[in-house]
């Protein structure tokens, strides 16, 4: 079955400068429910079909979600991987498009959720947090909670640790730049970065899911 992925996954790479052609095709018109039905029987074609209608906007999604290409592609490969597995299973409820859109959201918030205290998503917490306009009050406190932790978390950190962090994450400067002002090796500096990562991360686990659902919702 792996194999079968693999060579139908490379088919549909090398066939990605003839989507163009492909929408011409009569098969492209073909509905989401004959496509699913074809593919249930084994047709690698009606799946290419399929992962050629989807792939882009589900991309799009990823992407604005997880803020970085390779990460989307990912996502959407397991997404697509998954549907094809399933492909005797399947059972929907919905549209296929609304079951992808969800998968890929979903994947999206677990990735987060193992990748919260990169620096992407931590910066775009602290704009979540500022920028912030919701009329909920539970969220306006959670979201408020959640800034807390993280610069208790930051105030309790030994000193050149915690300039070593507020430099990189507030200044936005590089490990070389860290390393020559504070006149440490870059090794040090990274230690010191890993170190506050994973004190942060620790304090940050009771807020995760609530933490990639409101990213995530916030750039979708």
């Amino acid at each position: 079955m792996i194999c079968e992925l693999l060579l139908l996954t490379l088919k549909l790479q090398s066939q990605m400068s003839i989507y163009q052609n492909i929408r011409k095709t009569e098969m492209f018109h073909i509905s989401d429910e004959q496509l699913l039905k074809q593919m249930a029987d084994g047709e690698g074609q009606a799946f290419t079909v399929l992962y050629r209608r989807y792939w882009e906007e589900l991309f799009i999604t990823a992407a604005k979600a997880l803020r970085g290409k390779e990460e989307a592609a990912d996502v959407v490969q397991d997404v697509f991987f998954s549907l094809w597995n399933r492909r005797n299973k399947l059972n929907l409820q919905d549209s296929l498009a609304a079951y992808l859109h969800t998968s890929v959201r979903y994947k999206c918030i677990h990735y987060i959720e193992k990748n919260i205290t990169r620096r992407d998503y931590l910066v775009l917490l602290a704009e979540v947090v500022i920028r912030s306009t919701s009329t909920n009050v539970e969220i306006n406190l959670q979201l408020k909670e959640i800034e807390q932790t993280v610069n208790k978390t930051v105030a309790k950190m030994p000193a050149k640790m915690q300039e070593v962090y507020k430099l990189s994450r507030q200044e936005h400067l590089s490990y070389k730049e860290i390393s020559d002002s504070m006149n440490i090796s870059v090794e040090t500096v990274k230690k010191h970065i890993h170190h506050a990562l994973h004190l942060i991360r620790k304090d940050l686990l009771p807020y995760t899911n609530i933490i990639a659902i409101l990213v995530l919702f916030h750039l979708c």
